[in-house]
């Protein structure tokens, strides 16, 4: 790989590092006055996606974790009384990861704060330039599937 791609690589990870930390500065995010760390947040993001309910599976796979850590990661939500686990009817092997309904009812609330608590990072983006950004990101991402 020449240099200049090298620089450019690396200029590339320095900013999106940085304006992941700067959107995520206090590393918890807050429902219902209840801290929440990153992951668990992006668990309750991906269960809302998919009406509520998802398998340990599906949610490691999303992820990119093993098993194992999405359990450690819902053990908080449990404990926080967001999510709750559930045996799945068919294969008793297989673990559901479900919303609580007050979470359900809620996260509509929920997501519009977090949104807007990350907007003035982006707010010197037009809405096009914003649009652009997430279509290379996007072609970046579907060529790593």
């Amino acid at each position: 790989m020449k240099d200049e791609r090298q620089k450019l690589l690396q200029a590339l990870i320095q900013n999106l590092t940085e304006v992941f930390r700067s959107t995520h500065k206090d590393h918890c995010f807050s429902f219902d006055g209840l801290a929440l760390r990153r992951q668990e947040m992006m668990i309750l993001f991906f269960l809302n996606e998919k009406q509520g309910q998802a398998s340990v599976k599906e949610i490691a796979k999303f992820l990119n974790v093993t098993s194992g850590a999405v359990t450690q990661f819902t053990d908080g939500l449990v404990d926080k009384k967001l999510v709750e686990r559930k045996a799945d009817l068919i294969d008793r092997r297989q673990v559901n990861i479900k919303l609580m309904p007050n979470v359900k009812n809620d996260f509509g609330s929920f997501k519009n704060k977090y949104l807007e608590s990350i907007s003035e990072s982006f707010s010197i983006l037009s809405d096009s330039e914003l649009q652009q950004l997430i279509k290379l990101l996007e072609k970046v991402r579907g060529s790593n599937r």
